[in-house]
């Protein structure tokens, strides 16, 4: 019996090896020219699995020391579908005090405790970001890509080098497969825009894609991607996110260098549920009002027992702060948050069922986008959020109804400055109480934190992307008869782009929408770049609409 075990996982272990083994030959053939991101000869031995000879990279053994954390820590739950359940029944309007946000889903004892102490043991045995997992002191901008995604990626990183921006681009891969089938992407079009691709299971190497590759998909790769790049200072940006300012200032900022991390809006007030800081070790003192909104108060004010049932909770001590992240971008210094980077993708990676839940309680948007302040919140590590609220782009349908296609995200440089002279500086010595702190700052985010403040940063266009295909499949949107949009969808937006006049910097005002669709044009109809997004189209019908929304928009 004991030879025919031995000779059972005998087998099993050489099955791994050999899928070891292909993986990397499979890599090193059909990827062709694709370098890896960190090169060392140094060899260590990697926990899982455990193979007798089996060798990894610097960069391998700490991922695999990571993940073996993060599953030693997953949450052991009855049910994992019902641990978590959002009451139908409960109101969603009013003040979100603690009693309101409490009221929005039932949790049991048993999982706080149970989360409570994985929580707890991850926070504690999570190690620091080493510099074999990043380059020390190189900035630069990540995507993530694959399919309908390494499309928009190209036009996004477009758009970067319109701003005048000459930082390096990352374009993370999830798989193997969405870098074979993008060879000529990653090999030809990135280099020359001064990108490149970077494939998430070469970083993570075999022994973590082994248990975890299946396992991980959707926004737990934006999390994901600010692990595997190589950069120590990274904007990371969604794919369908263009860039219409220089994102190069931010990296030498001042801002930058005191905070270390800078996130932006959403449209919501938090949603996070009271039990999550019970979780999470963070005590919120309930008889301390520290903010209004997203505006700090100074000085903070005591609350009576009257004011408790009041005050919104994430207005209290020791909460974190109203509005909700956006994470269309996300701009962080691997160096300084470390510990925010490894416990939100422990919070991604068990987001789904349980945190995600947690922090979002199912208001829209529930996703990965609130799980990098509320790690770096635990973490007591610092970062400054975006005060000024979102612009919205759209059109008026054929009912005159605003349809919104896209969120247009502020300069975080002006919004701190602002944010210092009309938030901070009028409230500093003057003693105020309560009410009158809280009139003056909703003044203050009515008249200069609103939509149409600052100079736009960045147009998220996240519904509809930009993406013909995606338009072509809108009857709403696309006449068939005319190959071309019934709307300008972006309402006409300008925006300032820079460029060289008579030898001098200077800028001209450009048509956001008709530049992207110059673009478009440019990669597939001119030029004819090949993206696995359009194969087995009809390039020529694609090629039919970009043309005519040229014409269309450049009347």
């Amino acid at each position: 019996m004991i030879s025919v075990t031995r000779g059972i996982w005998r087998s099993i272990l050489g099955a791994v090896f050999i899928v070891l083994v292909f993986t990397t030959y499979r890599l090193s053939t059909s990827s062709h020219s694709y370098s890896p991101l960190f090169s060392t000869d140094q060899p260590v031995l990697v926990p899982k699995p455990d193979i007798i000879g089996y060798k990894a990279k610097p960069h391998h053994q700490f991922w695999a020391d990571l993940f073996v954390v993060l599953n030693a820590n997953k949450p052991e739950l009855p049910s994992v579908e019902t641990a978590i359940e959002y009451r139908k029944d409960a109101p969603k309007d009013g003040v979100k005090t603690k009693q309101n946000l409490a009221n929005r889903a039932t949790i049991s004892k048993e999982t706080i405790k149970e989360l409570q102490q994985k929580h707890k043991q991850v926070l504690n045995d999570l190690p620091e970001l080493t510099k074999v997992v990043y380059h020390p002191e190189t900035s630069g901008i990540v995507l993530v890509g694959g399919g309908k995604f390494s499309w928009l990626a190209y036009l996004s990183v477009l758009s970067i080098r319109d701003t005048g921006c000459k930082l390096p681009v990352e374009v993370v891969l999830p798989k193997y497969d969405d870098y074979e089938k993008e060879i000529h992407y990653c090999s030809e079009l990135l280099p020359k825009l001064n990108a490149r691709c970077v494939v998430v299971p070469d970083v993570l190497g075999p022994s973590v894609m082994l248990e975890w590759g299946n396992k991980l998909a959707n926004y737990q790769f934006k999390s994901l991607a600010l692990m595997v790049s190589s950069f120590q200072n990274i904007l990371l940006v969604d794919a369908d996110n263009i860039l219409v300012k220089s994102p190069e200032p931010l990296f030498a900022s001042q801002l930058f260098k005191d905070y270390g991390m800078v996130t932006w809006p959403d449209y919501w007030e938090r949603t996070i549920a009271p039990d999550f800081y019970e979780v999470a070790g963070v005590k919120v003192d309930e008889k301390t009002r520290s903010r209004y909104n997203r505006y700090p108060m100074d000085p903070k004010i005591k609350l009576t027992d009257e004011d408790v049932d009041q005050v919104p909770y994430h207005d209290l001590e020791g909460a974190i702060s109203d509005l909700s992240s956006e994470s269309g971008q996300l701009l962080i210094n691997k160096a300084t948050h470390s510990k925010t980077l490894l416990l939100s993708l422990y919070y991604n990676i068990y987001g789904p069922k349980i945190y995600y839940k947690l922090l979002s309680l199912g208001e829209q948007g529930e996703g990965d986008k609130d799980t990098f302040p509320a790690a770096a919140h635990v973490a007591g590590e610092k970062y400054y959020q975006v005060k000024s609220f979102i612009k919205t782009f759209g059109y008026a349908d054929s009912d005159n109804k605003f349809q919104g296609v896209a969120m247009g995200q502020k300069d975080p440089l002006l919004d701190y400055e602002l944010f210092q002279k009309k938030a901070v500086a009028p409230l500093r010595g003057k003693n105020m109480g309560m009410q009158e702190q809280v009139d003056l700052l909703k003044k203050v985010s009515r008249e200069d934190f609103g939509e149409d403040g600052l100079p736009l940063f960045t147009i998220h266009c996240n519904y509809p992307k930009l993406d013909p295909l995606t338009l072509m499949d809108r009857d709403d949107l696309y006449d068939k008869e005319k190959a071309v949009l019934k709307y300008r969808i972006y309402g006409g937006l300008k925006y300032k782009k820079p460029t060289v006049k008579d030898g001098k910097l200077t800028e001209i005002e450009e048509d956001f929408e008709l530049q992207q669709w110059k673009n478009m044009k440019m990669a597939l109809c001119d030029r004819k770049y090949e993206f696995t997004h359009f194969n087995s189209k009809n390039i020529d019908k694609v090629c039919e609409l970009v043309k005519n929304q040229v014409t269309k928009l450049s009347a």
